[in-house]
């Protein structure tokens, strides 16, 4: 029964640092402001020439835009942030007050919807995935003490490879079809039509293509990264004596 048990601990434990690994990714994508930062500024209206805000009022307006949907849902500070960079705009001239309210300078009712929408699923994500990770550290903890460091690298082999056999996978599906991986994607969460907006809105000026391959980038990366630790560490424990 012990036996069993223990199997049973370590085959759950490959599976939720799996889960753990690529929830890293995720992290590192949506808790600190630097990827989007980095990226707004990179490619945030890079399909709009004709957009009247510069590259630091595109920021401003997309990171303003990641902390309503990731951090603290606050409309009055996303509203902020946008009526202060329409206003630049049109101190200046570079547009004028009576188009404000058009799609290309605001978020209408529907790109915030789809924003709340994101924002219920990464307020449900968080907390599972922070479960999910004192699981994971509870069950190697029970592999590393009951069954021994061979079986903790086997587990941490195991899951690092499944992670980045799926992430290989992924990452081929992007190279050759990103817009359908990036459908797919959404079509998991999100009700067909909901996510969907005008190439020229400013919800799609702020959040191109181009910003998400970069999203996605970073998430493989991370994730990879950190999956090739595991590989590493379990192929080193392996190789050490029993106990």
């Amino acid at each position: 029964m012990t036996r069993l048990f223990n199997g049973i601990v370590a085959f759950g434990s490959a599976l939720l640092l799996a889960v753990t690994l690529i929830g890293a990714g995720f992290a590192a994508v949506a808790i600190p402001d630097a990827a989007t930062a980095t990226l707004s500024r990179a490619f945030s209206g890079c399909d709009q020439p004709n957009t009247p805000f510069t590259a630091d009022e595109l920021a401003s307006m997309a990171i303003a835009g990641k902390h309503y949907t990731f951090d603290d849902n606050d409309r009055e500070k996303l509203d902020a942030a946008i009526a202060e960079a329409n206003a630049a705009a049109e101190a200046d001239g570079r547009a004028t007050a009576s188009t404000r309210e058009n799609a290309a300078r605001s978020l209408p009712a529907d790109a915030i919807s789809h924003l709340d929408d994101v924002y219920r699923v990464a307020s449900m994500a968080k907390p599972a995935l922070v479960i999910v990770a004192v699981l994971c550290i509870a069950g190697l903890a029970h592999v590393a003490v009951r069954i021994g460091r061979r079986a903790l690298g086997r587990t941490l082999i195991a899951s690092g490879e499944l992670v980045l056999a799926a992430f290989c996978a992924l990452g081929a599906w992007a190279a050759i079809d990103f817009d359908g991986l990036f459908a797919a994607f959404h079509s998991l969460f999100f009700q067909a039509g909901t996510w969907t907006f005008p190439y020229d809105s400013l919800l799609i000026t702020l959040y191109p293509t181009a910003f998400w391959m970069g999203m996605g980038g970073i998430w493989l990366a991370v994730t990879c990264g950190l999956s090739i630790l595991a590989v590493l560490i379990g192929f080193t424990l392996g190789h050490k004596q029993h106990d």
